[in-house]
């Protein structure tokens, strides 16, 4: 009798082993497997497309930073494993798998937004856009500023609709995030971190502009987003309070990026989502 007590007590201890370890495999397997596969959110490019180009190590920082703000927000994320997308940006011809793809994707995306400015647009967008849309499109004054005062989800080109349906298949994900870096302007005494460099570079001075825009597969449309920081106390007192008073540039950029990238996953969750899935079609 003791002997059956014992075996039962010895396969129920083993039983609820199992399940602990089980449960805690589950919780890690369900973390890895979220970043690869069947993600709500696909992080598909971080990019300058603006006339001044960024280095691709505030880029592909920036793109860690916005992927663990949007999974705070209790979103699946998953990113390309070249997410600042370099061949696909600058050698689209010839370029191996969907880098070509993604960095056509993220132009149309722009180009049909309401912020675009040729004026200021990289070369490389530039001649897309003309190639897309024709010079004429851009002389429609009228036309532009009703556009540019509206803040609606719009389609993309049908060549880059389906391209964009086909990696979002592929990758098992909802929406295709893409992040284009217009201007960034950090300084810091004599210490430059910016696209730009030919402006005074005395005093203390914080800018970034980027937009971002995400691609929804329900819907089939874009929602295009805009974020911008500009010089603030508090972000600099959070610099001093981080990096002493001998803070150095790393510090400030690094204060400016977490700002950043909180700033556009608040703005997708209250502004981006909801415009998305009310315009469904």
């Amino acid at each position: 009798m003791h002997g059956v007590i014992r075996w039962r007590w010895l396969w129920s201890v083993f039983g609820i082993s199992l399940l602990l370890v089980s449960g805690c495999v589950s919780g890690e397997a369900a973390g890895l497997f979220a970043n690869h596969s069947g993600s709500q959110i696909y992080l598909a490019e971080v990019q300058s497309y603006g006339e001044s180009e960024l280095k691709p190590d505030y880029q592909a920082t920036l793109a860690d930073k916005i992927a663990d703000q949007l999974r705070q927000k209790g979103l699946s994320v998953s990113a390309a494993l070249d997410v600042t997308n370099e061949s696909g940006r600058h050698d689209a011809i010839g370029t191996a798998g969907d880098q070509a793809a993604l960095s056509e994707i993220h132009m149309d995306a722009i180009i049909h937004g309401h912020t675009f400015d040729r004026g200021y647009a990289a070369p490389k967008l530039a001649h897309y856009a003309d190639q897309t849309l024709g010079r004429a499109y851009f002389h429609d004054e009228a036309r532009i500023e009703n556009w540019q005062k509206s803040n609606v989800p719009y389609r993309l080109g049908s060549k880059c609709q389906a391209e964009a349906e086909r990696i979002a298949a592929a990758r098992g994900a909802q929406m295709l995030l893409f992040v284009n870096i217009r201007d960034v302007d950090v300084r810091l005494k004599h210490s430059i971190f910016a696209s730009h460099t030919d402006k005074d570079t005395r005093g203390k001075k914080l800018m970034t502009q980027l937009d971002y825009y995400i691609w929804d597969a329900r819907s089939g449309r874009v929602y295009e987003g805009t974020s911008e920081i500009k010089k603030t106390a508090q972000l600099v007192n959070f610099g001093l309070g981080q990096g002493g008073k001998g803070m150095d540039i790393d510090v400030l950029v690094n204060v400016v990026m977490d700002a950043q990238a909180k700033k556009l996953a608040d703005d997708l969750m209250k502004q981006g989502l909801p415009a998305l899935r009310g315009g469904a079609s």
